[in-house]
């Protein structure tokens, strides 16, 4: 009926040359939505109330008269004013797990009337929106006897319908017939089909939507527990007190690729007899995607790992092969010059003037020096000895006198003198130390 209102306005005010714009669409729905609730509220045998922050925000005159109360008087009052003390906790932990989606039949409490009267009520409550805040609808009746007439049952079903209508998730049901009995707004939106084209079929009709052929879904394995679905349809399957999870990603809607979370649970009524089954959908594309991505880089991030460690250890080898090959060459310039250079050296020794000796003498010290790390230690240890000092070191090393240094580097022997004051005094001798045999001891 308010899609019929909405579309003959629209006709009208097209007619008259007026824009009919969406602002306009969804206020009209609004109001309309508004409307049909406050004539649903008044007009119903059946309790419905609102409530917010655990007082009555809204309820009708059934739900109060139920407990003796007029409506008015229990505006802003807590919503456990009449309910029966020893049933209160178990209220209480029946409607969060309603609320939680933990349950889905209503349950009954006792109340007490403002007469005194003790009664039974049956009650079920969604969570809701009000005035822009969080809130609880409720919907009672008094229970007279716990047989349901067929009337009584279809009046049930109208009353989930509605409770149902309000949902934020995708959400219907289907009889034991498997008709389709409650198809909801979100069902709608999120499907294209809308609850006047489908609801009272059968044959498998809701799957259509989904998967473009009649054939058993989810909802449908509420009904054969004992049988196992075909796992090639899920690619996550979980049945645990006969509540049913399940997760797809071969569904193919509104020509785009979705992956869809759904919920599936037995449908009774308030004497826990199979009526029906009901199950919640919910389009989980992007979260799966964003998992996938994540997975994805955790991968990637672990063959880098794998990657970078296999490149240490190359470089390792690298490196320790570098050293050998070094070690190697070191070793055959240190062999080559003491078996071909040396043993030339010492055969000169005998064959030339005194004069010249000294010179073979330092080129044997120095070719020496090449074997043994002399000089090196000289440069490392003491870096603030100058080149010429450790030249100067390493011929007193080998013996030379200050005349003989000073007639080999051809300088006078006080500026052998002053090298070698300058040499003790950063090396930190005192006078007790014998400089040469110091320098011999860093051979």
């Amino acid at each position: 009926m308010a899609v019929k209102s909405i579309d003959k306005k629209k006709k009208t005010m097209e007619e008259s040359g007026e824009k009919f714009s969406e602002p306009q669409h969804r206020e009209q729905t609004l109001e309309e939505s508004e409307e049909i609730f406050r004539t649903l509220r008044e007009k119903s045998y059946s309790g419905i109330y609102v409530v917010q922050e655990g007082k009555f925000r809204s309820i009708n005159r059934s739900a109060a008269s139920c407990a003796g109360y007029q409506a008015e008087e229990l505006i802003g009052k807590s919503s456990e004013i009449f309910v029966y003390n020893e049933d209160l906790n178990e209220m209480r932990e029946n409607s969060r797990a309603m609320l939680r989606g933990e349950r889905t039949t209503p349950y009954e409490f006792r109340i007490m009337t403002r007469q005194g009267e003790i009664r039974r009520v049956m009650e079920t409550v969604t969570a809701i929106s009000y005035k822009g805040r969080p809130a609880i609808l409720g919907n009672s009746m008094q229970v007279g006897n716990r047989k349901l007439t067929d009337e009584s049952l279809k009046e049930s079903v109208q009353r989930l319908a509605i409770i149902i209508d309000f949902l934020p998730d995708a959400t219907f049901a289907i009889d034991k017939a498997g008709k389709v009995i409650i198809w909801n707004r979100a069902m709608e939106e999120l499907t294209g089909v809308k609850a006047g084209d489908i609801l009272g079929k059968g044959d498998y009709e809701y799957a259509i939507p989904f998967y473009g052929t009649r054939r058993p879904i989810l909802v449908d394995q509420v009904f054969e527990p004992n049988k196992l679905p075909e796992m090639d349809t899920y690619h996550y399957f979980k049945r645990e007190d006969g509540l049913l999870i399940a997760e797809t990603d071969l569904l193919t809607l509104n020509n785009k690729n979705l992956i869809f979370w759904g919920k599936a649970s037995p449908l009774c009524d308030s004497n826990g007899n199979f009526i029906g089954a009901i199950e919640t959908v919910r389009e989980i594309t992007e979260r799966k995607q964003m998992e996938l991505a994540l997975k994805k880089r955790e991968s990637d991030l672990k063959a880098k790992t794998h990657e970078l460690e296999d490149l240490n250890a190359a470089l390792r080898v690298l490196l320790k092969q570098r050293n050998e090959d070094q070690k190697i060459v070191e070793e055959n310039v240190l062999y080559n010059i003491k078996l071909l250079i040396l043993p030339y050296i010492e055969k000169l020794k005998g064959k030339i003037d005194a004069g010249s000796r000294s010179y073979i003498n330092v080129l044997e010290s120095n070719l020496k020096d090449i074997v043994s790390p002399f000089a090196q230690k000289m440069s490392v240890q003491f870096l603030s000895l100058t080149n010429k000092e450790v030249q100067i070191a390493n011929l007193i090393k080998e013996g030379l006198s200050t005349k003989e240094i000073a007639n080999f580097l051809n300088v006078s022997e006080s500026a052998i003198n002053l090298h070698r004051y300058r040499i003790r005094h950063k090396l930190r001798l005192t006078k007790g130390h014998n400089l040469r045999s110091y320098l011999s001891s860093l051979s």
